[in-house]
Order: structure tokens, then sequence, then C-alpha cells
């Protein structure tokens, strides 16, 4: 009988996750007109871009999640690095939705880009038939902060929630706000994590 589960091992990662905004609405007006092929060469767009840039900004390309990727980082000191990338991911986003997307659909899309969700911490990488897989409370954390972007009405789109212990842990915070608008305190409410209690981020502007 094939063993389901085997190698099993504690890693740290940064975990980033992000997804496309309005992706539904985009979508069903594609499939309306019957150009559902131009979202399929868009998220393969997108794949390309994150191949070419995964070895040299250094992360893993962990999982596809329909409208949007996970993406794993080694644990760093610097995290300037990680948001000017995640910018650029939402210049490329930007660039093939305008030349892919948006000069096909007959209604305008209000909300168009990415948002992203960020944690650090220990996850359990297993081999589970043949397949490398990460179990961990941060992959949680990130995938909450990303869903909770516009929790408040605001305008969710290129922004990101980063957990207050991964923030902490670069030595470079003084550049990532002298770049980017970072809001301190910032409180989410998070489905099945800290028990309810309002969880303490930061927000950061990518544009």
């Amino acid at each position: 009988m094939t063993r389901e589960i085997d190698q099993v091992k504690v890693v740290k990662k940064i975990v980033v996750y992000f997804d496309i905004c309005s992706s539904t609405s985009i979508l069903e007006e594609l499939l309306r007109t019957e150009d559902q092929i131009l979202w399929r060469n868009l998220i393969i767009g997108l794949k390309r871009y994150l191949t070419r840039k995964r070895s040299s900004v250094g992360f893993e390309l962990y999982k596809f999640l329909g409208d949007g990727w996970i993406l794993l980082f080694e644990p760093r000191l610097e995290g300037l690095e990680i948001f000017e990338f995640l910018e650029e991911l939402s210049d490329e986003f930007s660039s093939l939705y305008k030349h892919r997307i948006s000069k096909v659909l007959a209604i305008q899309i209000s909300v168009v880009g990415l948002t992203f969700g960020m944690d650090i911490g220990s996850c359990i990488r297993v081999i589970m038939n043949q397949k490398q897989e990460y179990i961990g409370r941060p992959l949680n954390v990130a995938g909450r902060l990303q869903g909770v972007v516009g929790q408040h009405g605001t305008s969710p789109e290129n922004k990101g929630l980063v957990s207050k212990n991964l923030m902490a842990k670069f030595i470079d915070q003084k550049q990532i706000k002298r770049k980017y608008t970072v809001y301190s305190n910032v409180k989410r409410t998070l489905k099945n994590i800290s028990g309810g209690e309002d969880f303490q981020c930061l927000k950061v502007e990518l544009k």
C-alpha cells in the first residue's frame, strides 16, 4: 500500500498570499461574451512572470488558488526587496489586464488590482501523494489577512496587510516606510484566528 504522508519537516517561511480583485466579476463578464480564453491568457502571463522572478527574488511558487498564488520566501532581515517585488507584480498585472482584458469588457470594473496578506512562522512540510505540501498557522493568517484588506470599506487594490510579527523581523522598516505608505495598529477580524479577537497588523499601500 502506498504511504500517503511521508518525510515530515518543520520549516520557517515568510508567506505571501495574493489575490486578484474582482476576479469573479471579470470572469463572469468574459464568459458572457465568450472571451474566457483571455482570462486564461492573463493567468498564464502572471505565472510566466512569477516563474521568471522566483530565482532572482528568492521565493517558492507554492500553490495556485484559482485567482492568486501562495508564495513562500525564506526568512530574511531585509523586507524592502519583497515589497518592491510585490509592487512590480502589481504593475505586471495592471499591464496584462490593460492589454488583454479591459479592451473587451462592456462594463467598467471599479476595483482592479491585487491584494496581499503576509505572515511568518513555522510550517510543516510534508510529502503527500508524492507532492510537497505545507501546513501551518502562517498560511492561515496570510490567507485571512489577504481576504480582509478592504474589510472596512477602503479600496483594497494594490494594498497588503502584514502581521506585526513579520514586520518586526525586518531591520529595514524605516526604508520600507520611506518608500511606501504604512499604517500601523490596523485591526481586522480574522475568522478562526486569535479566538475571534481583533488581529493587529499593518497595512502597506504599494501604489
